[in-house]
């Protein structure tokens, strides 16, 4: 056993029990970012297509790209040891490697803008009174062949444990896990904006949904989209029909055409709540495609100004930014990746960079 399970049983009073230790990527899928998404459909979210109609864009119109830099972040979890607390529970702890990388585009090659990285362990709430020391000693340790590679624990989270859970504590493990990806996320895109380079023909690519529950200044995102490759094709109440799913809906999508603008709210503590407007887009022909939804990406951008938020988005710029999308989308990473026909190349390559940089599984478990 090594010296950040020591610390955890001394200080706890529980047993980190040995039990294999692998990568929970494989095991538990990753859940749909829009899960609980409820769409507002008593108006269409953008100014001129108020019929709620299908548009057709016209993909000769625009010869260069909105878009200059693109952010992905991503993580591998761990299964570490099974804890038993000292009330009797028989719970997981989780490690995860995590991170955010913005790649930029100059003289049209991609450049690496920044990546920021960190190594994280999720531990259940049953410490006792003894967390904050638990964490002190383990962000302070010497790890074998540790820091002079570079190698450290940065953060220790702690996740709730219900009397009647409604998910594997795995899962509850990993999203601890994955917020404090979203939050190096958040920071990168602050640094950028304060660093005053997002413009309007200068906007970022985010890959994944912009629902980031702890921004409080909506503000930020004036020049960014989300991009999602998945997403819950089983929504309803958003078509005329409440009862059709919008993956049925989007069976129907040709190339570069997109659907209206709809605007949902995401559960939120803020006084004034976020308001997204998201639509699909497909991106590649039907015919050279295997699945239904290949090809179907959703696009969302957050309302930033008085009129976005009571209007809608100007219905030309949003016609601009998918047309910008579809100049994106090659050259692809056919064959080398399953997800290539949802894919963003740009977003693609900065995804690459960025998994490259995490230590390798076997050197990463070792440090336990």
């Amino acid at each position: 056993m090594g010296q950040i399970l020591k610390i955890i049983e001394e200080h706890s009073g529980g047993t980190c029990y040995q039990t294999e230790r692998f990568t929970l990527d494989h095991f538990v899928p990753p859940e749909y970012q829009d899960e609980k998404e409820e769409f507002k459909n008593e108006k269409i979210f953008e100014t001129d297509n108020k019929k709620g109609k299908n548009i057709q864009l016209n993909i000769g119109v625009s010869s260069s790209s909105l878009f200059k830099y693109f952010l992905d972040g991503s993580r591998r979890v761990y299964k570490i040891v099974d804890f038993g607390t000292t009330d009797g529970k028989f719970l997981p702890i989780v490690a995860g490697q995590i991170g955010a990388a913005v790649c930029e585009r100059q003289n049209k090659k991609l450049n690496t803008y920044k990546v920021k990285r960190e190594n994280v362990i999720a531990v259940p709430d049953r410490m006792g009174d003894e967390f904050d020391k638990i964490a002190e000693e383990i962000s302070e340790l010497k790890l074998p062949r540790g820091k002079q590679n570079g190698l450290s624990i940065d953060q220790i989270l702690k996740y709730t444990v219900k009397a009647k859970p409604d998910r594997p504590f795995e899962n509850l493990a990993i999203a601890k896990i994955q917020t404090s990806m979203y939050n190096i996320e958040v920071e990168l895109i602050r640094e950028m904006v304060n660093s005053k380079i997002l413009k309007t023909h200068q906007m970022l690519i985010v890959d994944g949904s912009l629902q980031f529950s702890n921004v409080d200044d909506d503000n930020i995102f004036a020049n960014v989209i989300g991009i999602s490759k998945s997403f819950n094709p089983n929504l309803q109440g958003i078509l005329k029909s409440k009862n059709k799913q919008i993956g049925n809906h989007l069976t129907t999508l040709e190339f570069g055409e997109r659907t209206p603008v709809f605007v949902y709210e995401p559960e939120s503590k803020k006084k004034r709540p976020t308001k997204i407007g998201a639509w699909y887009l497909r991106i590649h022909q039907k015919e050279k495609l295997k699945k239904p939804l290949d090809g179907v990406i959703k696009v969302e951008k957050i309302a930033t100004t008085r009129d976005e938020k009571d209007d809608g988005f100007d219905t030309n710029m949003v016609d601009n930014i998918s047309r910008s999308i579809l100049l994106e989308r090659n050259v692809t990473c056919y064959g080398n990746d399953d997800r290539w026909a949802n894919h963003i190349y740009p977003i693609y390559l900065t995804e690459l960079l960025l998994k490259n940089s995490f230590a390798s599984d076997t050197f990463f478990l070792s440090i336990f």
